[in-house]
């Protein structure tokens, strides 16, 4: 579904602003041969295949986008919300790996939203004998 709004939106936004650059050339490029009745005839055209379309196809843009940044930002206060409540479960203690299987993350964003967490609530680290780094954070 969104890459056929992508799709529709960009289709729309071709058409359109296609349509109006070409009236736009049509205008300036008659100079003294254009007549009323032509001038009526190309701003229906361009309302109708210009404008038209041109604010459809923002208007797709403009809600994808929307809609991308509201799951963006519900994504980040699901992750937020797990990672308080593996701090509550695990006494604070956390592993990358734990932190990344229950959150269903690659390994790498594990890490980097453990050691942005651990910079803002100031976090200790401590390296197991395995090698894995376990995130002390403070209760």
């Amino acid at each position: 579904m969104r890459t056929f709004q992508k799709s529709l939106a960009n289709l729309c936004l071709l058409f359109g602003l296609s349509t109006l650059l070409l009236a736009a050339v049509y205008a300036i490029g008659s100079g003294d041969e254009f007549e009323p009745e032509d001038s009526a005839e190309a701003g229906v055209a361009l309302v109708i295949f210009g404008l038209v379309p041109t604010a459809l196809g923002g208007c797709l843009t403009w809600n994808r986008r929307h809609q991308s940044q509201q799951s963006t930002q519900t994504l980040a206060l699901q992750q937020e919300q797990l990672f308080l409540q593996l701090l509550q479960n695990q006494a604070g203690d956390l592993t990358i790996i734990q932190f990344a299987a229950a959150a269903q993350i690659p390994i790498e964003q594990a890490k980097a939203f453990l050691d942005q967490k651990a910079r803002v609530l100031n976090a200790s680290f401590e390296v197991k004998d395995t090698g894995a780094i376990v995130y002390r954070f403070p209760l």
